[in-house]
Order: C-alpha cells, then structure tokens, then sequence
C-alpha cells in the first residue's frame, strides 16, 4: 500500500485519536494493534490497555465469534458488518455495532480496521418506540369505538383494534389490514366515490379536516345499528394528510334513549296541558249557557286534542226516545251528525241506539275490535272508518248521550288522550243535560205561544196553512182515505207524506202512483199488478202499486186523470179492501190507506160525466184543500229562508239573506207555479250568487222583466208598495225615504199609520 505523505499521515493519526466512534487497528491474528480514545472509553480501558489484545476476548461470553467467522464475513471489497456484545473493564456489557475491513487494496486477509459505535442509545429507542406501540395497541383495543387507520391515497386499512373486527363478526385484526376499507365495511367492489356516493375518508382527505356524519351498519347478528362516523386527517411533515383515522361510535341506544326522553316529555307536556285544560273547562261551564255554546266548546277541545279524528256527538232528547239534530250548531257541526242519523234511520238501528244508550250500565268505553259479536248500530256508526271509539256521557242517573270518534289505525289515539276524553265528558254531562232540559222547555213554551210555521216539510204560517196543518193532525190518527186538492206545486205529496208520517202506519211504506204518467192500461197493471202473459210484453208476475204499499200507505196523485175502468177497480178496493191483479183469478186483500189528489175540480169532472160520482164520495170522505201561493204571500219569506238554506247546503254556500228590492220583486210575484215556481227560482238565484245577499240581478228573468206590475193591483195597494219599498231601502231611515219620496216628514208618518207599516211588513203584502 502506498504510504502517504508525512503531513496526511500526522492528519490522519489526529482524525484517528479524536474521531467520536471506536476504532481499533488488528493484525492478521486479530489482536489490537492500535486503538483511540473513544473506544478505550467505550470499554472502560486506556488506549494502550488494550494494545496486543485479542479483540475477540473483548467479546461478552455469550458471544460467540471467531476471528476466523470475521475473515470469512469479508469478500473483496465488502466489509463485515455485525453486532457484537462486549464485555467492559468494570464488567458490564455493551452491545455494538462492528464494521471490519481489510487495509489492504487486494483484499488478502491483511490488518484490518475496526469500527465500533455504541448500540445502547438505538436499542433503547427502539424498545421505547416498542413499548409505545404495544401502548397504543393495547389503549385502541380497549376503546368502546371502532377505529381505522386508512391510506387515503389507495384507501388501504393500515391498522384497526379488536371492537371494529367484532362489528365486522371477524376473528383477528390481520384478516383486515392491507384491505380496502370499502370492501371490509361496506362489501363493495370498488371505492363509494365511483358509484357517486359519499366517501368521509375522501371528503377528510381532500378539505384536511375532520368530516361526520350519522350512518346504520349491521353487527355481527346482523341487526341495524346506527354510528357516528368521523373521519379525521393525519398531516405529514409537510401539512397535506398521509393517513385517515376513521372512528365509529355506536349511538344506537343513545337514540332510542332520546326518542324515548323526547317521548316522555311529550306526554309529560300533554298531561299538563290536558290537566289544565280540564280545570279551564270546568271553571268555564258556567259561562256556557246554550247547548250551541257548549257543543262548540266541546268540537274545539276534540278537534285539538284528536286532529285526525272525526268527532259527531248524539245528544238525547230529555225523554231520552230520539236525538237532537243540533240545528243550532254550525253546520260542520250539525251535518256529519244528522246524516249519521239518517243512515241509521236507513238501515233502521236508531231505536237499537236510542235502546242502547238508555240501558242501565251503558256508560262504559266501546271501541273497534272490543267485541267479537258488535250490535248493529255500531256496524253503521263505524263503518265508515278503520277504527273508531265511543263514550257514553253519563250522570249518576242516566246516559244524556254519546261522544263518537272516528280515525285511522295509522293515527290511531292514546290511552292518555281517552282518558282525557272520559274525564271531560264526566265534567260536563250533568251541565251538558240541563242545558238539553231548558232548550226543551223553552222550544215547548214557543210552541205554545207562536203560531206553527211549519209542519214536517210543508213550510208556513199564514191563517190558510194552520187550518191544513190542524186537518193534517185530525186525520193523521184515522184510516179515512183523503183527498187532497190544490194547483200544481202546492206542495200535495208533502201533505200526504205528513199525513203517512204521523199515522200509526209510519214504520209501513209510503208508495206513490202519479195515475197521469200512464196509458189506463198500464195504469191498471202498475196499481194492480199483472200475472205472467196477461198481456203481450208481460214476460213475469209484477205486484202493484197497491200489494207494495201492503201495511202502510198509497198516494194516488192526480186522481182525476184516470180513466173510466180503472175507475171501477179502484171503487171496488175501497170498498172491501180486496183486488185482482190484471190477468188473475185470485182475490188478494191489502191493508193500505188510500190518499189522493188532483188539481182538477172533481164535482165538475163529475158533472161532465168523466168522473164517477161514487168514487168521488168514497174518496172525498175528508178533504183537504191546498191554498194558492199567491193566496198567502206572507209565507213567502219563511218559504224564500227555507229554500235558501237547503240550496246552501246543496251548493256549498254560506248565503245568509235577500236584498230588499229582491225580497219585494218576490213578494210582488203572482206566483202560477205556486211553490215550485217559487223553489226553482231561489235555485236559481243561490247558483248565480257569489256574496252572502241574493240581489235583484241574481233572480230569474222572468221576476226582474216583471217586477213593477201596476195594472193588476189598486191606486192605493202601488201608494202602500212604493211607500214600503222605499222605507226598505232607507233602512227605515224615515228622514231619508221622506226626502226620496219628496215628501215632509208628517205626512210619511201619516201614510205608516194608515197603511199600518212596519220593518216586518216586508213579510205581509
């Protein structure tokens, strides 16, 4: 080897003494030739102690080298690397990190130098990183949450602890590192973020900030959990995030508990507000002095506590034998109701109801599906809804009537809610019956000082219509066969059906025969009745008119339109009550009542000889005559009113009146088609209304064309019209019609006395 210069060898002797590792020179027996400071120090020696040593006795006993596995470890130019544990001076051990290398360029076995650096301070971190590792396995795998470490970049699990690998229902953590975390969680094939679905680990990763959300898993049975995921980045050295720790945290229960807290306080709330409710009505029940008042009340408190529910309540009359039809209420109030009733009253269950309700021990709660065998009334009363629940209102004495709510298995009404119900209807059925007990007294008491204003459907109260309604009550009670007479539209069938209506024949029916609408021998066969081939086209048996009204009642309308052998046959079954069908043999009885009715003058029909005289006097037994309309023009407001609610309640309307001019042009009318006419018109005018008044415009034409006649009345009856007519539309404001009528205000007065004018002489023509 080429010796250097004398000046590099005295450097390189300094570069030798004071380099900061252990260097040591040995000969080809391994023995030290030369060694520095820094290893005398390492091994507790002086330099020149440990000069002429083998550096193999150096070694710890329990390790074993040889020189010769050293000269082996080295080829060529390669140094032999190893670490080797040495014994020090003082007895103790230090492990090292040996590198030796031959000093000669060939590379033949030579002196070799040897380096050695302490491996005390490395071991010591890497035991310390160890022990921190081992720490923070043990501190993931006892957390509650399930945890992943993820590369972001290809979304590989880095790391995971042992609750996730539960969820998962796998057995060790080894079975998910190196995985995709989409195929471990979710089972997929490829990332979320392909599909367009939403990816935390990625949404972390791009914005380098923690990302959540609210997310359902199964666990290892398979059930729905519900976690909360969240996403956080790990930055590198540089800032940008190299890893992604996901964490879920189960919330499952935690939810249930606050719905379950959340439900609580809503029915803790409720439970006040009910309670407060009831002593609000009940301090309340004395202000409420009308059953309209009350049952408004009771609608609002429904309605509020049941949205979904449909309320009707049945009140009982104080004899407790029908309901109240509410006409008092509003019509949301009162409709639902009286249509109820009038199903039942179809299908014939009210008396089963009124039954019901007057039973000792009937003030119990009945719901759907709480009684296998459900009585009749029930059936229609809930037929219309998926589920429904009723409750009697009841004193200590009696059932005054029943709350019935019906709704929908999917809004179906708590336990809380009911109870509720029962305790308020206890608060106010014994107020609830007074009030039912005076509104009783009082329409008794008005009924004995008003003149009757109407009677069943038949509608007024002029002189004429009393006398009708008092024969209508004397012959009610009778089997005597009636004849009605009256124009066309003055209401002839509504007398008979009040006649039917009030008779102990009103459970029977009431069949109808309009003897004008058929040819006399299909008139015979529809009263009679034929057998099968009686005559061409009669392919069947058929009952007649008079077979179907067996028990209760047969009205013969236009009596006067038959012909001469129908006549026989009908004189024949008022006489013994017995008839043949057209075609047969067999004498069949039939216990009918017989009324009729024409709008012709039957003694003159007589007189001409079209009528037979003796069917007349069996029929004019007792009669009954119907005024004109235009005999008794001052039941055409209490008409127009009735109309005008009925065609409300068709139309959907809310009109609550006429104007003066229209109720005037009304009054003034002749009225040919008697109280038809008058009907159709006010259908007329209630389509074409669009405020709540009907006005002068929304009349027929034929009443605006004709509404100032003058030929037909006096000098003095158009003075008494125009005077009224003006006052009407000064809202009687007798200053103002005087200046109108360019008048003094003495002789507008004078004129009131001596016509006897007044606001309600708008009623009387």
């Amino acid at each position: 080897m080429k010796r250097l210069p004398p000046q590099w060898e005295e450097t390189a002797k300094t570069l030798f003494r004071l380099a900061g590792d252990s260097i040591c020179i040995v000969d080809r027996q391994g023995c030290v030739i030369l060694a520095n400071d820094s290893m005398g120090a390492l091994l507790g020696y002086a330099p020149l102690e440990l000069q002429g040593r083998p550096l193999l006795s150096l070694l710890a006993q329990d390790c074993s080298a040889s020189w010769e596995d050293v000269l082996h470890g080295m080829s060529g130019e390669k140094p032999y690397r190893s670490e080797l544990i040495l014994a020090r001076k003082d007895g103790g051990h230090v492990s090292t990190f040996v590198t030796v290398a031959s000093l000669q360029n060939s590379g033949d076995p030579s002196d070799c130098i040897v380096l050695m650096r302490d491996a005390t301070p490395l071991r010591k971190r890497e035991e310390d990183l160890l022990e921190a590792r081992n720490f923070c396995g043990e501190i993931i795998n006892i957390m509650s949450d399930n945890l992943l470490v993820i590369d972001p970049r290809d979304y590989r699990i880095i790391q995971a602890n042992q609750p996730l690998v539960h969820r998962l229902g796998l057995e060790n953590i080894s079975s998910v590192l190196g995985k995709p975390c989409y195929e471990v969680i979710l089972g997929r094939g490829r990332p979320c973020q392909a599909d367009g679905l939403a990816c935390i680990v990625q949404q972390a990763y791009q914005t380098n900030r923690p990302v959540g959300m609210e997310k359902g898993f199964p666990d290892a049975r398979g059930q729905a959990r519900l976690f909360q995921v969240i996403a956080h980045p790990v930055p590198s050295s540089s800032g940008a995030p190299h890893l992604i720790i996901r964490i879920e945290r189960d919330i499952t229960e935690k939810r249930r508990m606050e719905e379950t807290l959340a439900s609580r306080s809503r029915e803790l709330q409720k439970t006040q507000q009910q309670l407060e409710t009831l002593f609000e009505i009940s301090r309340q029940m004395s202000a409420k002095s009308s059953i309209r008042e009350l049952v408004h009340s009771l609608y609002e408190i429904m309605r509020r506590i049941c949205p979904e529910c449909t309320p009707l309540l049945f009140l009982l009359s104080p004899a407790g034998n029908h309901f109240l039809r509410l006409e008092t209420c509003d019509a949301s109030v009162s409709q639902p109701v009286v249509q109820m009733l009038r199903r039942m009253e179809e299908a014939g269950v009210v008396s089963d109801f009124i039954a019901y309700l007057n039973r000792p021990g009937s003030g119990h709660l009945f719901h759907s599906g709480s009684s296998p065998e459900t009585p009749a009334f029930l059936n229609v009363l809930g037929e219309t809804f998926d589920s429904w629940f009723g409750l009697p209102i009841s004193t200590e004495n009696r059932c005054t009537g029943l709350c019935f709510m019906g709704g929908s298995p999917s809004k179906s009404v708590s336990r809380e809610d009911i109870r509720f119900l029962h305790a308020l209807f206890e608060q106010v059925a014994g107020h609830l019956h007074k009030l039912v007990i005076h509104e009783a007294e009082i329409n008794q008491l008005r009924s004995h000082v008003q003149e009757r204003a109407a009677y069943g459907e038949i509608i007024g109260q002029s002189k004429a219509m009393q006398e009708v309604y008092e024969l209508i009550g004397l012959v009610s009670g009778s089997d005597a066969t009636v004849l009605i007479t009256g124009e066309n539209g003055t209401g002839k069938e509504l007398v008979a059906q009040a006649i039917h209506s009030r008779s102990h024949r009103y459970k029977g029916p009431f069949v109808v025969a309009n003897c004008s609408a058929y040819s006399p021998t299909l008139l015979e066969s529809e009263i009679f009745g034929h057998e099968k081939g009686a005559f061409t086209g009669a392919i069947r048996q058929k009952k007649g008119r008079i077979e179907r009204a067996n028990g209760g009642t047969l009205f013969l309308d236009e009596i006067g339109d038959t012909a001469p052998a129908t006549q026989i046959l009908l004189l024949r079954f008022l006489q013994d009550h017995c008839f043949e069908r057209v075609g047969g043999e067999t004498t069949i009885a039939a216990d009918v009542r017989i009324l009729a009715a024409t709008n012709r003058d039957l003694q003159a029909e007589v007189r001409a000889g079209r009528f037979r005289d003796d069917l007349y006097y069996r029929l004019n037994v007792i009669s009954i005559h119907l005024p004109l309309l235009r005999e008794r023009k001052e039941d055409i407001p209490l008409l127009a009113q009735h109309f005008l609610k009925k065609y409300n309640l068709k139309e959907g309307k809310k009109i609550l009146k006429f104007s003066p001019d229209a109720m005037q042009v009304l009054m003034d009318h002749e009225w040919p088609g008697n109280v038809r006419q008058l009907e159709n018109a006010i259908s007329h005018a209630v389509v074409l209304a669009q405020e709540d008044v009907i006005r002068m415009s929304h009349l027929p034409r034929f009443l605006r064309e004709g509404s100032h006649p003058v030929g037909s009345m006096s000098l003095e009856e158009n003075e008494r019209q125009l005077i009224l007519r003006v006052l009407n539309d000064a809202n009687w404001n007798k200053h103002e019609a005087a200046r109108r009528l360019r008048i003094s205000r003495s002789t507008l007065y004078s004129m009131i006395r001596r016509y006897g004018l007044g606001p309600e002489s708008q009623a009387i023509n």
